[in-house]
């Protein structure tokens, strides 16, 4: 069975920008994004995924793209050492969230930006396929 962590969107929106694909002058359909989710949950639920929820924060719009959090091989997680100090507050929910469901959590050095799920994808057992520059660097996934 797929395991799948998700974060209802009640905090999100565009409150900061941090990379190309976000606008404040533009902003964010809140309320279409509160749909979109209440459907994909809805969804996965229904194709017996087990969705699990790590609650949402205020002050972290961002904590909805819960791939972002970190990486988790088997019961070991690593969670996300953000590159923008907008995003930073998550990683200790995220840590506390894991922790409390059993995963064992091994933090990269501070100095390594990694953004998690979002930059790191394993194909199979064998092969992280990673991304870098924008968000993580090439020596974070070298770390991991």
């Amino acid at each position: 069975m797929r395991e799948l962590l998700l974060c209802a969107p009640d905090y999100y929106g565009i409150e900061y920008e941090i990379n190309p694909w976000m606008s404040r002058a533009r902003g964010a359909k809140t309320d279409l994004a509160k749909a979109q989710w209440q459907g994909l949950h809805k969804t996965l639920t229904s194709l017996e995924a087990k969705v699990e929820l790590v609650p949402p924060q205020p002050k972290l719009p961002d904590m909805v793209f819960t791939a972002n959090a970190g990486l988790t091989v088997g019961q070991k997680f690593i969670p996300s050492n953000f590159r923008h100090q907008e995003r930073a507050g998550e990683a200790p929910y995220f840590v506390q969230w894991m922790k409390e469901h059993g995963y064992e959590i091994l933090a990269l050095p501070e100095n390594l930006y990694f953004e998690g799920e979002g930059d790191a994808l394993f194909g199979g057992e064998a092969a992280l396929f990673c991304g870098y520059k924008f968000r993580s660097d090439i020596q974070s996934h070298r770390a991991v």
